[in-house]
């Protein structure tokens, strides 16, 4: 008797938040990418930025400030340079976006405190960062074990070394007004997304449904939304006529919603930003993607449990800055590194190494800056305030 195959495909694993999504969309119909990634991502219970350290070596991915101690150095005395060419303001604050472990913010104060005359016009240093996990962690770092009581989740804590003050904030609305140093490094790859499709009739918004067929491992897919998207629905959307029927694009409002807040922050408050991400100049689609433990898997897979990123448009961020601030760049990460002088640095380093440390340096300083590695994929942008004279370090 012949024994029936059966060639269904086994799904993967239920995840609590993959519960939530097909519940949720079972009864109110597709969500946006959008949507789909604020929740694979900061759902207070099941969101990926909402557990402990995903960063690093054992984390999921690794990060260029994790790679070497020189990134955040340089990335310090580049806004030293500013502070110089800005009149040297006597009273100014760091800002960081989603500042992970602590190691850039970590990085380019040690740096900064080498020239006195600068550090000690450090007013506050302020973290943007809605993970209570990371939080934790973040202090840790910068402030030393402060992990009793009250002190657990304290939103302000003064550093006993130097008598810095470290505060914890959820958006960049609560940021006092005052000259500032701005840093976000690999946060609006974070940002939610929308994904659209080109057809005859305009632009269709591409959303997430349940997937409970037998032929594919996950349980939720992408499709088309029926109707085309109104223009008035997204401001942003570009006209169909640059582009061909099957084009794939996406859109991030709530990147520029917070780019637009950091131009406008410096245009009133004075100061510089440095935005460091991977992406391009110019508007892309597909590139929605999921990593778990440094390898990629289809976005829709295990959301909750991965980490999800889309490149930057760069051009994007400059467009919501526009008339607000000079923007500069973006310029690749290798270039920018090596106009600062990562090479003397590594140098620096090299001479003071013990023989086992310096494989480490060497091998770090190249994966910084090879084209191949990270040194052509990131990218830096740069904002100074309107009317500021001569062009940033890096950037002519």
């Amino acid at each position: 008797k012949n024994v029936p195959y059966s060639s269904a495909i086994i799904k993967e694993k239920l995840t609590p938040l993959t519960t939530q999504l097909k519940e949720t969309i079972k009864r109110d119909g597709p969500i946006s990418i959008a949507k789909y990634m604020r929740e694979a991502l900061t759902n207070p219970k099941s969101g990926y930025y909402m557990k402990d350290d995903v960063f690093g070596e054992k984390g999921d991915f690794i990060t260029s400030p994790e790679v070497s101690q020189m990134f955040g150095e340089l990335i310090g005395i580049w806004f030293l340079t500013q502070w110089m060419s800005q009149g040297k303001p006597q009273k100014i604050q760091i800002v960081e976006l989603g500042p992970g472990r602590g190691t850039l913010l970590d990085d380019m104060l040690r740096a900064m405190s080498n020239f006195k005359e600068c550090y000690e016009t450090i007013d506050g240093v302020h973290l943007i960062e809605i993970s209570p996990g990371m939080r934790r962690i973040q202090r840790l770092k910068l402030c030393g074990n402060v992990e009793n009581g009250r002190e657990d989740n304290a939103e302000v804590v003064s550093r006993e070394s130097d008598g810095l003050k470290f505060f914890w904030r959820d958006s960049i609305e609560e940021i006092p007004g005052r000259w500032s140093i701005i840093v976000s490094h690999e946060f609006f790859d974070a940002m939610p997304i929308h994904g659209f499709e080109l057809k005859k009739n305009g632009w269709h918004e591409i959303t997430v449904d349940v997937d409970d067929s037998e032929d594919s491992p996950r349980h939720l897919r992408f499709e088309s939304s029926t109707g085309p998207t109104s223009p008035a629905a997204f401001t942003n959307l570009p006209p169909p006529e640059k582009f061909k029927i099957g084009d794939r694009i996406e859109i991030s409002p709530e990147s520029w919603k917070i780019s637009k807040q950091i131009a406008k922050y410096i245009h009133d408050n004075g100061g510089a930003s440095l935005i460091i991400d991977y992406g391009k100049d110019f508007i892309q689609g597909d590139t929605l993607r999921a990593i778990k433990r440094h390898k990629f898997l289809h976005p829709l897979c295990l959301p909750g449990l991965a980490d999800l990123s889309a490149d930057v448009n760069f051009q994007y961020l400059k467009e919501s800055a526009k008339g607000l601030v000079n923007t500069y760049g973006p310029i690749t990460q290798s270039r920018f590194l090596q106009t600062l002088g990562i090479k003397t640095r590594l140098s620096m380093l090299l001479e003071n190494a013990p023989p086992n440390r310096r494989e480490i340096l060497v091998s770090s300083y190249k994966r910084l800056i090879d084209p191949l590695s990270m040194g052509e994929i990131y990218k830096v942008l740069a904002f100074i305030p309107k009317g500021s004279t001569g062009v940033p370090v890096a950037f002519e």
